[in-house]
C-alpha cells in the first residue's frame, strides 16, 4: 500500500520539513476591490480537508502550519500563532520534531506573533489592528485569527476545510469561537462555505422548538458534550461538583420572589429528564 495514502483516499506530498526550501512566494493583493471577489479557504488538518478546492485557482489557501504536508498545492499563507517557546523546542513540538528545522527554511509566508529573525518567511500578525476592529477578541483557535484577518482585508467568500472542531475531541472547547467568527463573517455579508462532513454551524441540526422535540420528546441530537468523553461515553464533570436541590441545607440562598419552591420539584424534574434521555 502506498505509504502516502491515508483513509481520506487522496495522496499528499511528503512533509515540507523533508524537502528542499523553495523560492519566496509573494502574497496576493490584500484587497479584492469594488465588484471583485476575494475567496479564501481556511485549512486545518481534520478529515474534511479532502474537500478543499485544490484545483480552483480562484481560492486563496490559508493553512495552519500543522497541515502543510497534507496540502495538494502550496498554501498562499501559513499560520502559526503559538509562542516561540513551543515551536522552538523539539521536545514540546512532539507531533513534528523537525518543525524547528522546517520553519527556518520555509519560504511560504507565515503569520506569527512576531517577525522572528530566525524565521525568514515570518510575518507579524497585525494583532493591534485586528483587536481594535474586533474588540471582543474571542480567538481561541487559528481559524478565528484567519477569519479576522480575512475580514480586515475585504474577503467576499470564506471556505472552511479541515477545521472540524468536533465536540467530542480535544478541540471541542475551541468550537464556540470558530462558530462565532463564522457567524460574524456571515453577518458582514461574506458567503461562508462549510466542507461536507463538517458540522460547524449545524450541530444540533434541528431547529429548536419547531423540530427539536418530536412527539414532545427532546431529540437525542440535543444531548452532547463539549470536550473529550470518558471511556464509558459520559461527559467529564469537574471534580468536587455536586448538584443540590434548592431546599437542601447546603444550597446557597435563592432570591425571594414571594413563591416558595415546590417540594421535591428538583427530583421530579431530574427524573423526567432521565426518562426523556432513555426514550
Amino acid at each position: 500500500m502506498d505509504p502516502t495514502r491515508r483513509k481520506t483516499g487522496f495522496k499528499f506530498k511528503v512533509r515540507a520539513s523533508d524537502v528542499k526550501a523553495r523560492a519566496p512566494v509573494p502574497r496576493r493583493a490584500p484587497f479584492a476591490g469594488v465588484g471583485r471577489l476575494r475567496k479564501i479557504a481556511c485549512l486545518g488538518g481534520a478529515k474534511s480537508l479532502q474537500f478543499t478546492p485544490w484545483h480552483d485557482p480562484t481560492w486563496e489557501l490559508w493553512a495552519h502550519a500543522s497541515c502543510r504536508h497534507l496540502c495538494r498545492r502550496d498554501p498562499d499563507l501559513l499560520f502559526d500563532m503559538h509562542p516561540p517557546e513551543l515551536w522552538r523546542d523539539p521536545k514540546k513540538k512532539t507531533w513534528d520534531p523537525k518543525y524547528a528545522t522546517w520553519i527556518a527554511t520555509n519560504r511560504v509566508p507565515i503569520m506569527m506573533q512576531e517577525a522572528y529573525p530566525d524565521v525568514p518567511a515570518a510575518m507579524r500578525y497585525p494583532f493591534e489592528t485586528i483587536i481594535t476592529e474586533f474588540p471582543r477578541g474571542y480567538m481561541t483557535n487559528h481559524l478565528a485569527y484567519m477569519i479576522a484577518l480575512a475580514l480586515s482585508e475585504g474577503v467576499t467568500h470564506i471556505g472552511v476545510f479541515g477545521c472540524d472542531y468536533n465536540t467530542n475531541s480535544e478541540y471541542g472547547p475551541q468550537r464556540g469561537s470558530a462558530e462565532y467568527w463564522l457567524g460574524l463573517a456571515e453577518g458582514r455579508g461574506v458567503h461562508v462555505q462549510i466542507a461536507p462532513q463538517c458540522d460547524l454551524l449545524n450541530k444540533p441540526a434541528l431547529l429548536y422548538g419547531y423540530e427539536s422535540h418530536p412527539n414532545g420528546v427532546r431529540d437525542k441530537s440535543y444531548s452532547f458534550s463539549i470536550g473529550p468523553l470518558k471511556a464509558d461515553g459520559k461527559a467529564h464533570v469537574a471534580s468536587g461538583l455536586t448538584l443540590l436541590p434548592a431546599d437542601h441545607p447546603g444550597a446557597p440562598p435563592l432570591r425571594d420572589i414571594g413563591v416558595p419552591p415546590a417540594p421535591h420539584a428538583f427530583e421530579e424534574a431530574l427524573k423526567r429528564q432521565q426518562q426523556e434521555t432513555v426514550q
